[in-house]
C-alpha cells in the first residue's frame, strides 16, 4: 500500500511536473505573444508620434506661411491704400486747380462784359445824341418844343398812372386780406 501510495504520488507528481510544464509552457507562449503585442504597440506608438511630430512640424511652417502670406497681403494692401489716398489727394488738387481757374476765367469773362455793356451803352448814348441832333436840325423849333412838352406831359401821366396803379393794386391786396 505504501508503494501503491509511493507510486500514486510519483504519478500525482508526474502529472503535476507535466501540468506546471505545460502551463509553463503556455506562459511563455503567452509572454511571447504580449511580447510581441508590446513590441507591435511600441512600434505603432513610435510611428503615430513620429506621425504627430511631422504633423506638428507641418503645421508649424504652414502657420509660419500663412502669418508671411497675410503680412505681405497687408503690406500690398497699405501700399495700395497709400497709392490710392495720394491719387486722391492729387485729384483733389488738380479739381481744386480747375476749380480756381473757371472761377478766375468766369470773373474776367464777367468784368470783359461789363465793359462792352458800358462800351454799348456809351455808343448807343452817343448815337442817340448824334440822331437827336440830326432830328433837331432838320425839325423846326416851334414842333421840336411842343414835341419836348409832349414828352413831358406823357412821362408825367405815366408816373401819375404808375403811383395810381400801385395804389389800387395795394387797395386790391388789402381787400384780398380781408376776405
Amino acid at each position: 500500500m505504501e508503494r501503491v501510495k509511493l507510486e500514486l504520488q510519483k504519478t500525482k507528481a508526474a502529472e503535476m511536473e507535466q501540468a506546471v510544464e505545460q502551463a509553463s509552457s503556455r506562459l511563455k507562449q503567452i509572454e511571447k505573444e504580449y511580447s510581441q503585442r508590446l513590441s507591435k504597440s511600441s512600434q505603432t506608438t513610435g510611428e503615430l508620434q513620429a506621425t504627430i511630430a511631422t504633423l506638428r512640424e507641418e503645421c508649424s511652417r504652414e502657420r509660419l506661411a500663412a502669418g508671411r502670406q497675410l503680412q505681405e497681403a497687408v503690406g500690398r494692401f497699405e501700399d495700395e491704400k497709400r497709392l490710392l489716398i495720394r491719387d486722391y489727394d492729387r485729384d483733389i488738387k488738380a479739381l481744386e486747380n480747375e476749380t480756381i481757374n473757371y472761377h478766375n476765367r468766369m470773373q474776367a469773362l464777367e468784368v470783359e462784359m461789363q465793359h462792352k455793356e458800358l462800351d454799348t451803352q456809351e455808343q448807343i448814348v452817343q448815337t442817340q445824341q448824334e440822331c437827336e441832333m440830326k432830328i433837331k436840325g432838320l425839325m423846326p423849333a416851334a414842333i421840336q418844343k411842343e414835341l419836348e412838352d409832349t414828352i413831358d406831359s406823357m412821362k408825367s401821366q405815366i408816373t401819375f398812372l404808375q403811383k395810381r396803379a400801385s395804389v389800387l393794386q395795394e387797395e386790391l391786396n388789402a381787400y384780398r386780406n380781408r376776405r
